[in-house]
């Protein structure tokens, strides 16, 4: 089916702007005129609209909002003097992208989604009409010159990855394979079939699952969510842990348990570690492959290890945003009435391509469409732990004036530079947290969606040649095999997976010499990592690997050596091990010598390196057998930390008799709070929160007083608070939902009786006359509460 034209309709609702932004186009010469006139207008409330609202920009410093042409979008960017921007494909071919892979030929295989938020309502948002499309370089020129539609009438699609037959995608709700069938360069959809009903079941619109990223290890992980999933050969016996949930005539799909992360958009670096953000820190990582902080029930890894924020959170835009959710609050902008931090930062990608120079290779780029520009992050490592800081000093390595320029997502391409992905959109607030303040600015620009527009941009380095590009389409695995070595990460990355996906072992042998042989540290923990998709890693190997291996390498070394089963020789090579350990190797060691249980090695590593999440992850289960084992050769205060673990159990006081009506309320409050309300989407789906945003469980502003509670769900809140004794300072705002028709007294009644419920929590439930009572004595209430004004309702 080819489409020009065509204007397809359907949701579109990614998780990256749970407080979203609206912007506003403005010119360099402008931008310098409000750097003149910020200085006469000190304060200027503005008109005040949306219940006491205030308007902190200056209406007059405001420009308009016009929807631009590609070619009037292309005068509207600053980019650092370093780079260049070009369009490589723009509407009528495209439009609305959210999402994009390109597959082994270089096609790119796009997600379109066209009704997000078309008006503050949301008018027609879940219609069933948004569509998969591949776009074509028929003449070879670096730009898309044809489109064909695979798969349309779909709802909001937001994830999509290759499979061995064909392709895997998400939309609101579930998980799909689509077979597809290529003949004379044109794709048939032979069929689509359910793969996991709940991969995105409930949670609000901005707060679902997405990414599908094939990463090192082989499997597909993703954001917003604490599930992977692989398929295996159908004759394979699954890993503990997972099980099976789809097959069809080429493999089985395993599901299985990682660590809980992100919001929109994933990434990796060459090393297996994943790269996501939530939209107020644009760059977190674990710093370790993935599934080490779920295996220990008992221990809960700290958040500085198990979400470390890479780089800064401030952003510099290139003109005036008044257009955001909370903008009536002064601290949201910087003296030129620009946003001052990130909001909506989604979309990460790492550099891994050989288009620019070295220095920029493994930096962290990061999409900002509240503020029009992407964000560039220096990343550095320090003993396996990444850090970072702006690669350039106040000022973004892509921004722009346009008002729609709305980056979503940013891939790493064939051609060794990055795909920018534009979804092109006025509305970026989902109706759900709309602040009247914001629906005013809105309307006031005329930002509600009356064309469907998208482009994707090549962003590369000005002065270096575009390499020439093998495509990998039709090569055997012996072919593919020399392609793990390659400089550009996209030919490394398709390689393994397209031998993962043909599980051809006429590789093997190709695998195992270029894991001997190679002086790259890269390939060879690619050709391993292959190995292991396909089924025949092995000890000897790994022995042999280890001779020569850098840290970086024997990190995966001791994760593959848990894949395999426990015997002497691979005891005596992991005790061989603990003699040539440093701190970057040692706490990925600790999880093979726990799993092989090799405790007299694992009781050296810790008196040489200390305690320290991976210890007890590498525990799991086995702490009393450690304990009765090493008795006499562990200190008395490590004794006690692993024996506190060993005894754990969630106490919780006896919970209060609840009537009917009362479990019933609690019930519908939990369908709320994982669901529309969005709440898990910051706090967590077990009240813990993070490091800056507040717990629910165990917090004295749950449990106790019931008007204040009430107050803070509806009018919100904002700056520091104390919890339990500790300080919590986030730089973003919770939103009230006063505003939100949706929202009724009942349903935040139900909410709030849910989470005094939950978890540990054990408090009356609250009723929906508590709520209509302070809705009506708080209805003056303009802003969001601070700790002191939450401290005056009684």
């Amino acid at each position: 089916m080819e489409l020009s034209t065509r204007k397809i309709i359907t949701l579109f609702s990614f998780s990256l702007v749970a407080f979203g932004y609206l912007s506003t186009p403005l010119s360099h010469a402008a931008d310098a005129e409000v750097s003149k006139k910020q200085l006469e207008i000190k304060s200027n409330p503005g008109d005040k609209k949306g219940h006491g609202m205030s308007e902190v920009v200056p209406r007059e410093l405001i420009p308009k909002a016009p929807i631009l042409n590609t070619k009037q979008a292309m005068s509207s960017f600053k980019v650092h003097p370093d780079f260049e921007l070009e369009p490589i494909v723009h509407e009528p071919l495209i439009f609305d992208p959210v999402v994009i892979q390109y597959d082994a030929a270089g096609r790119i295989w796009a997600l379109e989604m066209t009704t997000f938020m078309p008006n503050t309502q949301a008018d027609g948002e879940m219609k069933h009409e948004s569509q998969i499309v591949v776009l074509f370089d028929t003449d070879k020129d670096g730009k898309m010159d044809k489109r064909q539609v695979v798969v349309e009438k779909i709802l909001l699609p937001r994830a999509l990855a290759f499979v061995q037959g064909g392709i895997l995608w998400a939309d609101m709700t579930k998980l799909y394979f689509t077979k597809i069938a290529e003949a004379n360069g044109t794709f048939t959809a032979i069929r689509t079939d359910v793969v996991d009903p709940e991969y995105a079941k409930g949670g609000n619109l901005e707060h679902k699952p997405n990414g599908l990223l094939f990463n090192l290890d082989n499997w597909y992980y993703n954001a917003k969510s604490d599930k992977r999933y692989r398929p295996y050969p159908l004759d394979t016996q699954l890993p503990k842990g997972t099980h099976e949930i789809y097959r069809n005539e080429h493999w089985k799909m395993a599901i299985g348990q990682t660590e809980f992360r992100g919001q929109w958009g994933l990434t990796n670096d060459d090393y297996g570690r994943l790269y996501f953000n939530i939209n107020w820190t644009p760059l977190r990582t674990t710093s370790f492959l993935p599934n080490v902080a779920n295996r220990n029930p008992k221990h809960q890894f700290s958040e500085e290890v198990l979400q470390q924020a890479v780089g800064t959170t401030d952003v510099y835009p290139i003109r005036v945003t008044p257009g955001i959710n909370r903008g009536y609050q002064q601290s949201n902008y910087n003296e030129g009435y620009k946003l001052k931090q990130h909001t909506a930062a989604c979309g990460p990608v790492i550099y891994r391509g050989n288009q620019f120079p070295e220095q920029y290779y493994g930096i962290g780029l990061v999409q900002e469409p509240a503020a029009n520009l992407i964000k560039a992050t220096k990343l550095t490592e320090k003993n396996g732990v990444v850090s970072g800081k702006n690669l350039f000093k106040q000022q973004e390595i892509v921004a722009s004036t346009d008002e729609r320029f709305r980056p979503v997502n940013a891939y790493n391409a064939p051609d060794g530079t990055i795909t920018i992905v534009d979804f092109y959109q006025g509305i970026l607030q989902h109706k759900t947290f709309l602040t009247s303040y914001l629906a005013n600015q809105i309307k006031m620009r005329d930002l509600a969606r009356n064309k469907h527009i998208g482009r994707l941009y090549q962003l590369k380095h000005k002065n270096s040649a575009v390499p020439k590009v093998d495509y990998l389409n039709g090569l055997t695995p012996a072919q593919l095999v020399k392609y793990l070595n390659h400089e550009n990460g996209w030919h490394r990355d398709m390689a393994q997976q397209l031998l993962v996906m043909k599980q051809d072992k006429s590789a093997v042998d190709g695998l195992k010499n270029l894991a001997l042989t190679t002086v790259n540290p890269i390939a060879k923990i690619k050709a391993l990592w292959t190995l292991e998709g396909l089924g025949v890693i092995d000890f000897e190997l790994i022995k042999q690997v280890s001779v020569s291996a850098n840290s970086k390498v024997k990190r995966s070394l001791y994760r593959l050596v848990e894949l395999v089963p426990t015997n002497e020789k691979i005891k005596h090579w992991l005790q061989s091990q603990v003699k040539t350990a440093n701190a970057e190797t040692a706490p990925i060691l600790s999880l093979a010598l726990g799993t092989h249980q090799v405790w007299s090695a694992f009781s050296q590593l810790i008196e040489q390196f200390g305690m320290n999440d991976f210890t007890f992850a590498a525990l799991a289960n086995h702490e009393a057998d450690y304990l009765a084992s090493q008795s006499s050769q562990i200190s008395s205060e490590n004794k006690a930390k692993i024996t506190a673990v060993l005894n754990y159990v969630k106490t919780s006081e006896t919970k209060l008799e609840l009537t009917l009506a009362e479990r019933q309320s609690v019930e519908r409050g939990r369908g709320l709070f994982n669901g529309e309300a969005g709440c898990f989407g910051c706090h967590g789906t077990n009240g813990e929160g993070n490091a800056m945003i507040p717990p629910l469980n165990n917090s004295e502003w749950v449990t106790e007083s019931q008007n204040r509670l009430a107050a803070i769900m509806l009018h919100g809140f904002s700056g520091p608070i104390e919890v339990n004794g500790k300080n919590f300072s986030s730089p973003m705002t919770m939103p009230g939902l006063a505003q939100n028709s949706a929202m009724t007294n009942e349903h935040l009644a139900d909410i709030a009786s849910y989470i005094r419920q939950a978890w540990d929590n054990n408090a009356k439930p609250v009723t929906a006359d508590t709520f209509k009572t302070v809705r009506e004595n708080t209805k003056g209430q303009g802003s969001p509460y601070t700790l002191e004004t939450i401290k005056q309702v009684k």
